[in-house]
Parts: structure tokens; C-alpha cells; sequence
């Protein structure tokens, strides 16, 4: 028998971050952050607040907090996207390094090129930066090591 929603919760034995993206206003979920705090390049928490205060739609924000680096994608309004992109080249793992002008990642390695969303434009590289999911709450910015639900 396999248990489902509440009770599988309440017997402990499903991922509360899963589960809370799925079931957000689930009174489990009330004061649950998921995923890792987002971290500055200099180690400091991402806040919500003071993010968008300086940031400009169309920004690509390098976060560390996984395992690897990803990128927080600011949209219009400004506000933060509830997906990431990995910093990762798929080619042969190098960081890749966002190029505001020409909209574009670009891997320093071999040149792979990558378009504002992560899609390949233009190889080595044969696929696309994996996407991460990034959850805004509390002011605070926390990132998923999974592909984001649609």
C-alpha cells in the first residue's frame, strides 16, 4: 500500500520539498523553505527585496548554493523566475559567463554559446544548461537541485 498527500507526510516518508511544490498551501508547507539559501558570489544570502531593488529584466544573476552554480533569471516587473540556469556547460563542465550585450552564455573552455534561456546556439556543446527550480519565500531566494514543474 503506498501512501499519498497527508498521510504520506504525516508518516515521514516523502521529500517536503517536493511535496511542497506541489502542495504550497498545505499547512505542512506554511513556514517550510525548500532547496538551499541562494548565495552572492561573495557568500551572502540573495534577499528578494534587495535583489529586485537593483536588478533590471533580463539580468542573469550567478547564485551558488547547489553543488554547482546556476544563474537567477530576473523577468519583467523586475521579479525572479521560479526557474534557474545551470552555470555548467554541458560540454565539458566549465563555467559559463553571462554576456549582457550579446544576451547570451558563453563558455570561456571551448566556446560553446548559449542562448538567454539555456538552449545551445552554437557548439561543442550538444545540450542545453539544465534548468533548477528557485523558490522566492520569505525574502528569501532558495534553489532546487530539479527541473521545475510547468
Amino acid at each position: 500500500m503506498s501512501l499519498t498527500g497527508e498521510s504520506a507526510v504525516a508518516a515521514g516518508s516523502i521529500d517536503l520539498d517536493d511535496f511542497c511544490l506541489k502542495y504550497p498551501f498545505n499547512s505542512r508547507c506554511e513556514d517550510y523553505l525548500p532547496g538551499t539559501q541562494a548565495l552572492t558570489e561573495a557568500d551572502e544570502p540573495y534577499l528578494a527585496a534587495a535583489t529586485l531593488a537593483t536588478a533590471t529584466a533580463g539580468d542573469r544573476l550567478l547564485a551558488k548554493g547547489l553543488d554547482d552554480p546556476a544563474y537567477l533569471v530576473i523577468e519583467s516587473g523586475p521579479s525572479i523566475a521560479d526557474y534557474g540556469i545551470s552555470a555548467i556547460c554541458t560540454h565539458l563542465g566549465c563555467v559559463v559567463n553571462w554576456d549582457e550585450a550579446a544576451e547570451s552564455f558563453i563558455c570561456p573552455c571551448h566556446g560553446s554559446k548559449f542562448d538567454a534561456f539555456g538552449e545551445v546556439t552554437n557548439g561543442p556543446a550538444a545540450r542545453s544548461l539544465p534548468l533548477v527550480t528557485v523558490v522566492v519565500k520569505d525574502d528569501q531566494i532558495r534553489l532546487l537541485n530539479q527541473e521545475p514543474s510547468r
